[in-house]
Protein backbone atom coordinates (compact mmCIF):
# COMPACT_ATOMS: atom_id res chain seq x y z
CA UNK A 1 0.00 0.00 0.00
CA UNK A 2 1.70 3.29 -1.04
CA UNK A 3 1.92 6.57 1.00
CA UNK A 4 -1.17 8.44 -1.09
CA UNK A 5 -3.26 5.28 -0.87
CA UNK A 6 -2.84 5.48 2.99
CA UNK A 7 -3.40 9.36 3.18
CA UNK A 8 -6.30 8.82 1.45
CA UNK A 9 -8.00 6.93 3.41
CA UNK A 10 -7.23 8.17 6.44
CA UNK A 11 -9.01 11.95 5.41
CA UNK A 12 -11.81 9.72 4.20
CA UNK A 13 -12.17 8.78 7.77
CA UNK A 14 -11.83 12.20 9.09
CA UNK A 15 -8.22 11.47 10.13
CA UNK A 16 -6.18 14.65 10.09
CA UNK A 17 -3.69 14.61 7.50
CA UNK A 18 -0.25 14.93 10.36
CA UNK A 19 -1.50 12.24 12.15
CA UNK A 20 -0.56 10.30 9.45
CA UNK A 21 2.28 12.01 8.80
CA UNK A 22 3.81 11.59 12.37
CA UNK A 23 2.51 7.92 11.90
CA UNK A 24 5.16 7.66 8.99
CA UNK A 25 7.94 9.29 10.64
CA UNK A 26 7.36 6.72 13.54
CA UNK A 27 7.66 3.42 10.88
CA UNK A 28 10.78 4.95 9.55
CA UNK A 29 12.35 5.78 12.61
CA UNK A 30 11.14 2.41 13.63
CA UNK A 31 12.25 0.28 11.17
CA UNK A 32 15.56 1.89 10.13
CA UNK A 33 16.76 3.59 13.14
CA UNK A 34 15.55 1.50 16.53
CA UNK A 35 17.48 -0.22 18.51
CA UNK A 36 17.28 -2.46 21.77
CA UNK A 37 16.96 -0.04 25.28
CA UNK A 38 20.26 -0.63 26.54
CA UNK A 39 19.13 -1.43 29.66
CA UNK A 40 16.95 -4.38 28.23
CA UNK A 41 20.00 -6.73 29.70
CA UNK A 42 19.81 -5.35 33.39
CA UNK A 43 17.30 -5.88 36.22
CA UNK A 44 14.74 -3.07 36.43
CA UNK A 45 15.41 -2.80 39.97
CA UNK A 46 19.28 -1.80 39.40
CA UNK A 47 18.50 0.23 36.28
CA UNK A 48 19.18 3.41 38.59
CA UNK A 49 22.87 2.58 39.16
CA UNK A 50 23.44 3.54 35.19
CA UNK A 51 23.53 6.74 35.91
CA UNK A 52 26.55 7.56 32.95
CA UNK A 53 26.01 7.26 29.69
CA UNK A 54 27.57 4.91 27.29
CA UNK A 55 29.65 7.10 25.77
CA UNK A 56 30.84 9.25 28.79
CA UNK A 57 34.21 10.28 29.32
CA UNK A 58 35.42 12.72 32.02
CA UNK A 59 37.13 15.78 30.55
CA UNK A 60 40.35 16.62 31.12
CA UNK A 61 40.98 19.17 33.53
CA UNK A 62 44.26 20.05 35.82
CA UNK A 63 43.32 21.16 39.03
CA UNK A 64 45.31 24.58 40.02
CA UNK A 65 47.91 24.17 42.74
CA UNK A 66 45.37 24.97 45.35
CA UNK A 67 42.83 22.81 44.40
CA UNK A 68 45.27 19.98 44.98
CA UNK A 69 46.52 20.82 48.29
CA UNK A 70 42.61 21.22 49.38
CA UNK A 71 42.58 17.57 47.41
CA UNK A 72 45.25 15.64 49.05
CA UNK A 73 44.24 17.14 52.79
CA UNK A 74 41.00 15.70 51.92
CA UNK A 75 42.17 12.35 50.41
CA UNK A 76 44.40 12.22 53.84
CA UNK A 77 41.46 12.77 55.71
CA UNK A 78 39.16 10.04 53.87
CA UNK A 79 41.56 7.44 54.51
CA UNK A 80 42.35 7.73 58.18
CA UNK A 81 38.41 7.65 58.84
CA UNK A 82 38.43 4.30 56.60
CA UNK A 83 34.41 4.59 57.20
CA UNK A 84 32.47 1.75 56.26
CA UNK A 85 28.65 2.19 55.14
CA UNK A 86 25.67 0.25 55.43
CA UNK A 87 27.06 -1.51 58.84
CA UNK A 88 23.60 -0.90 60.16
CA UNK A 89 21.54 -2.95 57.73
CA UNK A 90 24.21 -5.86 56.99
CA UNK A 91 26.63 -5.69 60.40
CA UNK A 92 29.82 -4.87 61.41
CA UNK A 93 33.18 -6.11 59.17
CA UNK A 94 34.78 -9.56 61.18
CA UNK A 95 38.05 -10.90 60.86
CA UNK A 96 37.15 -13.12 58.51
CA UNK A 97 34.82 -10.90 56.52
CA UNK A 98 35.46 -11.46 52.58
CA UNK A 99 36.44 -8.55 51.00
CA UNK A 100 36.49 -7.51 46.98
CA UNK A 101 38.84 -4.82 46.48
CA UNK A 102 38.08 -2.82 42.74
CA UNK A 103 40.86 -0.97 41.49
CA UNK A 104 39.37 2.57 40.08
CA UNK A 105 40.21 5.16 37.79
CA UNK A 106 38.04 7.06 35.64
CA UNK A 107 35.91 4.38 33.58
CA UNK A 108 32.24 5.62 35.12
CA UNK A 109 30.57 4.03 32.44
CA UNK A 110 32.29 0.29 33.08
CA UNK A 111 32.21 0.89 37.19
CA UNK A 112 28.44 1.32 36.87
CA UNK A 113 28.14 -2.14 34.71
CA UNK A 114 30.59 -3.91 37.50
CA UNK A 115 28.16 -2.58 40.05
CA UNK A 116 25.16 -3.56 38.30
CA UNK A 117 26.89 -6.95 38.57
CA UNK A 118 27.65 -7.25 41.91
CA UNK A 119 24.07 -6.52 42.90
CA UNK A 120 23.61 -9.90 41.18
CA UNK A 121 26.10 -12.01 42.85
CA UNK A 122 24.53 -14.41 45.67
CA UNK A 123 25.56 -13.87 49.23
CA UNK A 124 26.83 -10.06 47.84
CA UNK A 125 25.27 -8.92 51.38
CA UNK A 126 27.86 -10.98 53.83
CA UNK A 127 31.02 -9.18 51.91
CA UNK A 128 32.75 -5.48 51.71
CA UNK A 129 33.27 -4.42 48.75
CA UNK A 130 36.52 -1.37 49.10
CA UNK A 131 36.62 1.05 45.78
CA UNK A 132 39.81 2.09 46.03
CA UNK A 133 40.29 5.05 43.55
CA UNK A 134 42.93 7.09 41.66
CA UNK A 135 40.92 9.43 40.75
CA UNK A 136 38.73 11.80 42.52
CA UNK A 137 35.64 13.01 41.40
CA UNK A 138 31.87 13.16 43.17
CA UNK A 139 29.68 11.65 40.52
CA UNK A 140 31.89 8.78 40.79
CA UNK A 141 31.86 8.77 44.74
CA UNK A 142 27.98 9.27 44.77
CA UNK A 143 27.60 6.38 42.29
CA UNK A 144 29.51 4.02 45.11
CA UNK A 145 27.48 5.79 47.34
CA UNK A 146 24.09 4.94 46.30
CA UNK A 147 25.05 1.02 46.74
CA UNK A 148 22.85 -0.56 49.15
CA UNK A 149 23.16 -4.08 48.47
CA UNK A 150 26.29 -4.86 50.47
CA UNK A 151 28.68 -2.93 52.78
CA UNK A 152 31.12 -0.70 51.20
CA UNK A 153 33.90 1.57 51.78
CA UNK A 154 36.02 3.96 49.31
CA UNK A 155 39.71 4.81 50.12
CA UNK A 156 41.97 7.01 47.98
CA UNK A 157 45.37 6.42 46.14
CA UNK A 158 47.29 9.25 47.95
CA UNK A 159 49.73 9.44 44.76
CA UNK A 160 47.88 9.71 41.37
CA UNK A 161 48.59 11.94 38.77
CA UNK A 162 45.72 13.98 39.60
CA UNK A 163 47.52 14.99 42.45
CA UNK A 164 50.52 15.05 40.97
CA UNK A 165 49.99 15.87 37.65
CA UNK A 166 53.46 17.55 36.64
CA UNK A 167 56.13 15.60 39.23
CA UNK A 168 56.98 12.29 40.53
CA UNK A 169 55.23 9.96 41.10
CA UNK A 170 52.54 11.24 38.39
CA UNK A 171 54.62 12.77 34.85
CA UNK A 172 57.93 14.28 36.03
CA UNK A 173 59.46 16.07 32.90
CA UNK A 174 62.81 14.87 34.55
CA UNK A 175 61.96 10.55 34.31
CA UNK A 176 65.10 8.66 34.03
CA UNK A 177 67.34 10.77 35.30
CA UNK A 178 70.70 9.05 36.55
CA UNK A 179 72.01 10.16 40.14
CA UNK A 180 74.24 12.40 38.23
CA UNK A 181 71.89 14.57 36.78
CA UNK A 182 71.58 12.81 33.22
CA UNK A 183 69.62 11.30 31.30
CA UNK A 184 70.44 7.59 31.12
CA UNK A 185 70.86 5.77 28.02
CA UNK A 186 70.13 2.37 29.22
CA UNK A 187 66.23 4.05 30.90
CA UNK A 188 62.87 2.22 29.61
CA UNK A 189 61.38 5.60 29.27
CA UNK A 190 59.12 5.86 32.50
CA UNK A 191 55.74 7.04 31.76
CA UNK A 192 53.70 7.85 35.00
CA UNK A 193 50.57 6.88 33.60
CA UNK A 194 51.89 3.46 33.36
CA UNK A 195 53.39 3.18 36.70
CA UNK A 196 50.32 4.65 38.40
CA UNK A 197 48.34 1.42 37.96
CA UNK A 198 51.02 -0.73 39.47
CA UNK A 199 51.78 1.41 42.54
CA UNK A 200 48.02 1.20 42.81
CA UNK A 201 47.70 -2.17 43.15
CA UNK A 202 50.54 -2.58 45.16
CA UNK A 203 49.88 0.16 47.39
CA UNK A 204 45.95 -1.14 48.28
CA UNK A 205 47.18 -4.10 49.10
CA UNK A 206 49.55 -2.98 51.89
CA UNK A 207 46.40 -0.61 53.20
CA UNK A 208 43.92 -3.90 52.73
CA UNK A 209 45.87 -6.23 54.78
CA UNK A 210 48.21 -3.47 56.75
CA UNK A 211 46.43 -0.97 57.57
CA UNK A 212 42.92 -1.44 58.03
CA UNK A 213 41.02 -1.85 61.76
CA UNK A 214 40.47 -5.09 61.48
CA UNK A 215 44.08 -5.95 59.54
CA UNK A 216 46.18 -7.04 62.88
CA UNK A 217 43.01 -9.97 63.25
CA UNK A 218 42.16 -10.38 59.35
CA UNK A 219 41.48 -14.34 58.60
CA UNK A 220 39.04 -13.81 55.34
CA UNK A 221 39.98 -13.57 51.66
CA UNK A 222 40.63 -10.79 49.45
CA UNK A 223 39.33 -10.69 45.83
CA UNK A 224 40.97 -8.34 43.37
CA UNK A 225 38.36 -6.71 40.66
CA UNK A 226 39.11 -3.90 38.57
CA UNK A 227 36.47 -1.20 37.49
CA UNK A 228 35.73 -3.02 33.93
CA UNK A 229 35.59 -6.40 34.79
CA UNK A 230 32.03 -8.03 34.88
CA UNK A 231 31.23 -10.80 37.82
CA UNK A 232 28.71 -13.54 37.63
CA UNK A 233 26.25 -14.41 39.69
CA UNK A 234 27.84 -17.30 41.48
CA UNK A 235 31.32 -15.92 42.09
CA UNK A 236 30.81 -16.03 45.91
CA UNK A 237 29.23 -19.66 46.09
CA UNK A 238 32.20 -20.72 44.20
CA UNK A 239 34.29 -19.18 46.57
CA UNK A 240 33.04 -21.60 49.15
CA UNK A 241 34.72 -24.49 46.99
CA UNK A 242 37.77 -23.28 45.99
CA UNK A 243 38.05 -22.58 49.13
CA UNK A 244 37.48 -26.00 50.40
CA UNK A 245 39.81 -27.20 48.49
CA UNK A 246 43.08 -25.31 49.84
CA UNK A 247 42.13 -27.41 52.66
CA UNK A 248 42.14 -30.93 50.90
CA UNK A 249 45.34 -29.91 48.54
CA UNK A 250 48.14 -28.73 50.46
CA UNK A 251 50.60 -25.92 48.99
CA UNK A 252 47.99 -23.95 46.94
CA UNK A 253 48.64 -20.25 47.53
CA UNK A 254 46.21 -18.13 45.54
CA UNK A 255 42.52 -18.71 44.17
CA UNK A 256 41.73 -17.30 40.43
CA UNK A 257 38.24 -16.41 39.29
CA UNK A 258 38.88 -15.34 35.99
CA UNK A 259 40.32 -15.88 32.17
CA UNK A 260 39.47 -15.05 28.34
CA UNK A 261 35.64 -16.78 28.34
CA UNK A 262 35.48 -19.69 25.86
CA UNK A 263 32.87 -21.95 24.42
CA UNK A 264 32.30 -25.26 25.90
CA UNK A 265 33.88 -24.76 29.50
CA UNK A 266 32.59 -26.95 32.50
CA UNK A 267 31.00 -24.90 35.10
CA UNK A 268 31.36 -27.40 37.89
CA UNK A 269 35.41 -27.60 37.46
CA UNK A 270 38.01 -26.47 39.45
CA UNK A 271 42.00 -26.68 38.07
CA UNK A 272 44.96 -27.02 39.80
CA UNK A 273 48.14 -25.28 37.45
CA UNK A 274 50.58 -22.32 38.57
CA UNK A 275 49.70 -19.25 38.27
CA UNK A 276 49.97 -17.07 35.75
CA UNK A 277 48.46 -14.01 33.78
CA UNK A 278 45.72 -14.08 32.28
CA UNK A 279 44.85 -15.72 36.12
CA UNK A 280 45.21 -11.86 37.44
CA UNK A 281 41.57 -11.35 36.90
CA UNK A 282 39.58 -12.15 40.30
CA UNK A 283 42.97 -13.17 41.66
CA UNK A 284 42.34 -14.00 45.45
CA UNK A 285 44.19 -15.17 48.58
CA UNK A 286 44.99 -14.71 52.29
CA UNK A 287 46.64 -12.36 55.03
CA UNK A 288 49.29 -15.39 55.29
CA UNK A 289 49.92 -15.57 51.39
CA UNK A 290 50.20 -12.04 51.60
CA UNK A 291 53.07 -12.10 54.26
CA UNK A 292 54.96 -14.32 52.08
CA UNK A 293 54.55 -11.90 49.25
CA UNK A 294 55.96 -9.28 51.46
CA UNK A 295 59.03 -11.18 52.48
CA UNK A 296 59.59 -11.26 48.44
CA UNK A 297 58.43 -7.44 47.78
CA UNK A 298 61.89 -6.59 46.60
CA UNK A 299 61.28 -8.94 43.28
CA UNK A 300 58.00 -7.17 43.04
CA UNK A 301 59.06 -3.84 43.40
CA UNK A 302 62.28 -3.82 40.92
CA UNK A 303 61.52 -6.17 38.47
CA UNK A 304 61.70 -3.61 35.19
CA UNK A 305 58.01 -4.03 34.18
CA UNK A 306 54.84 -1.71 34.56
CA UNK A 307 52.49 -4.69 34.94
CA UNK A 308 51.57 -6.05 38.35
CA UNK A 309 50.64 -8.98 37.02
CA UNK A 310 53.81 -9.91 35.63
CA UNK A 311 55.98 -8.59 38.44
CA UNK A 312 53.73 -10.90 40.89
CA UNK A 313 54.41 -13.79 38.70
CA UNK A 314 58.51 -12.84 39.29
CA UNK A 315 57.72 -12.25 42.97
CA UNK A 316 56.20 -15.91 43.20
CA UNK A 317 59.41 -17.52 41.29
CA UNK A 318 61.13 -16.71 44.54
CA UNK A 319 58.96 -18.52 46.75
CA UNK A 320 60.65 -21.56 48.51
CA UNK A 321 58.48 -23.88 45.33
CA UNK A 322 59.53 -21.53 43.05
CA UNK A 323 56.44 -20.80 41.92
CA UNK A 324 52.50 -20.43 43.10
CA UNK A 325 49.69 -22.86 42.16
CA UNK A 326 46.22 -21.60 42.14
CA UNK A 327 43.09 -23.22 42.13
CA UNK A 328 41.22 -21.64 39.60
CA UNK A 329 37.67 -22.00 37.92
CA UNK A 330 37.98 -23.90 34.52
CA UNK A 331 34.85 -21.20 33.44
CA UNK A 332 35.53 -17.46 34.77
CA UNK A 333 33.30 -16.24 37.23
CA UNK A 334 34.95 -12.74 36.20
CA UNK A 335 35.44 -11.34 32.94
CA UNK A 336 37.02 -8.01 31.43
CA UNK A 337 34.94 -5.83 29.20
CA UNK A 338 37.75 -3.79 28.12
CA UNK A 339 37.40 -5.83 24.88
CA UNK A 340 34.04 -4.07 24.20
CA UNK A 341 33.37 -0.61 23.13
CA UNK A 342 31.46 0.10 26.38
CA UNK A 343 30.09 -1.41 29.30
CA UNK A 344 26.72 -1.71 28.48
CA UNK A 345 27.68 -3.56 25.19
CA UNK A 346 29.22 -6.02 27.22
CA UNK A 347 26.48 -6.75 29.52
CA UNK A 348 24.49 -7.28 26.46
CA UNK A 349 27.30 -9.84 25.03
CA UNK A 350 27.70 -11.59 28.47
CA UNK A 351 23.92 -12.40 28.95
CA UNK A 352 23.77 -13.49 25.55
CA UNK A 353 26.58 -16.20 26.81
CA UNK A 354 25.25 -17.06 29.70
CA UNK A 355 22.10 -17.86 28.49
CA UNK A 356 23.05 -21.47 28.62
CA UNK A 357 25.57 -21.40 31.00
CA UNK A 358 25.22 -23.81 34.18
CA UNK A 359 25.64 -21.47 37.06
CA UNK A 360 25.48 -22.92 40.48
CA UNK A 361 26.76 -26.35 40.41
CA UNK A 362 25.79 -28.90 42.86
CA UNK A 363 28.69 -31.03 42.29
CA UNK A 364 32.72 -29.57 41.51
CA UNK A 365 35.22 -30.74 41.17
CA UNK A 366 39.03 -30.33 41.33
CA UNK A 367 41.80 -31.28 38.91
CA UNK A 368 45.51 -31.66 39.06
CA UNK A 369 46.91 -33.13 35.79
CA UNK A 370 49.71 -35.43 35.57
CA UNK A 371 52.19 -37.23 33.12
CA UNK A 372 54.05 -39.98 32.87
CA UNK A 373 56.98 -37.11 33.61
CA UNK A 374 54.94 -36.17 36.68
CA UNK A 375 52.70 -33.25 37.20
CA UNK A 376 52.13 -31.26 34.37
CA UNK A 377 52.39 -27.52 33.98
CA UNK A 378 54.37 -28.10 37.93
CA UNK A 379 56.02 -24.16 37.20
CA UNK A 380 55.49 -20.95 35.46
CA UNK A 381 58.44 -18.51 35.07
CA UNK A 382 58.39 -15.19 34.07
CA UNK A 383 60.22 -13.66 31.30
CA UNK A 384 64.12 -13.18 31.98
CA UNK A 385 63.54 -9.30 31.79
CA UNK A 386 60.71 -7.55 31.97
CA UNK A 387 59.43 -5.63 29.54
CA UNK A 388 60.47 -2.04 30.86
CA UNK A 389 59.12 1.45 32.25
CA UNK A 390 59.89 0.56 35.62
CA UNK A 391 63.65 1.25 35.98
CA UNK A 392 63.69 4.23 37.94
CA UNK A 393 65.07 4.27 41.81
CA UNK A 394 61.90 6.32 42.75
CA UNK A 395 59.25 4.01 41.68
CA UNK A 396 61.33 1.21 43.42
CA UNK A 397 61.80 3.22 46.65
CA UNK A 398 57.76 4.54 46.66
CA UNK A 399 56.75 0.26 46.05
CA UNK A 400 59.27 -0.77 48.90
CA UNK A 401 56.97 1.47 51.62
CA UNK A 402 53.83 2.33 50.09
CA UNK A 403 52.30 3.55 53.24
CA UNK A 404 54.79 5.80 54.29
CA UNK A 405 54.88 8.87 56.04
CA UNK A 406 57.60 10.86 54.29
CA UNK A 407 56.82 12.90 51.20
CA UNK A 408 57.62 12.41 47.97
CA UNK A 409 59.98 15.40 47.89
CA UNK A 410 62.69 12.69 48.83
CA UNK A 411 62.31 10.32 46.06
CA UNK A 412 62.40 13.41 43.28
CA UNK A 413 65.79 14.38 44.94
CA UNK A 414 67.20 11.18 44.52
CA UNK A 415 67.24 10.94 40.82
CA UNK A 416 66.18 14.46 39.40
CA UNK A 417 69.48 16.22 40.51
CA UNK A 418 72.20 18.01 38.93
CA UNK A 419 75.01 17.68 41.53
CA UNK A 420 76.40 13.80 42.30
CA UNK A 421 75.07 11.96 45.72
CA UNK A 422 77.85 12.67 48.34
CA UNK A 423 78.94 8.83 49.81
CA UNK A 424 76.86 9.47 53.08
CA UNK A 425 73.73 10.15 51.19
CA UNK A 426 73.89 6.96 48.88
CA UNK A 427 74.53 5.24 52.45
CA UNK A 428 71.70 6.78 53.52
CA UNK A 429 69.65 5.52 50.42
CA UNK A 430 71.27 2.29 51.10
CA UNK A 431 70.44 1.57 54.21
CA UNK A 432 66.93 2.68 53.32
CA UNK A 433 66.37 0.19 50.97
CA UNK A 434 68.21 -2.65 52.82
CA UNK A 435 65.81 -1.82 55.65
CA UNK A 436 63.21 -2.92 53.13
CA UNK A 437 64.20 -5.87 50.76
CA UNK A 438 66.37 -9.08 51.68
CA UNK A 439 69.23 -7.85 49.15
CA UNK A 440 72.78 -7.83 49.57
CA UNK A 441 74.82 -4.18 49.47
CA UNK A 442 76.21 -5.31 46.37
CA UNK A 443 72.96 -6.03 44.34
CA UNK A 444 71.50 -2.66 45.89
CA UNK A 445 74.39 -0.62 44.13
CA UNK A 446 73.77 -2.00 41.12
CA UNK A 447 70.32 -0.71 40.87
CA UNK A 448 71.72 2.96 41.89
Amino acid sequence: MNLKLLIFRARSRGVPVYCCLLLCVYLVLKYFYWRPLETESVPKHLRGYLKFAENFKFPRHKLRAAEIKRLSSLVELLNNEREVFQTRRYGAVRGDTTTLVVQVHRDAERLQTLIVSLAQVRYIHTVLVVFSHSYYDNRINKLVASITFCRYMQIFYPYSLQLYPNKFPGIDPEDCLSVQGKRDKYCSNRDGRLTEHKHHWWWKACFIFNNLDWSDNFKGTVIFLEEDNYVLPDLLYMLRYTTRTLSYLQGIHVMSFGRPYAKYLDYDLLSVLSWRPPFDNGLAFNKTIWQKIMSVSSYFCMYDDVSWSYSLLNAFGKLRAGRADVVATAAPRVLSTSMFPSGRAAVRQISAWLADAKLFPVNVKAVMLYGSSGRIDSGSKPPPWGNGGWSDMRDHLLCLDPLMSTTTANFNDLTATSDPLTSSTTADYLTIAHHRVNMSDAEIRHLL
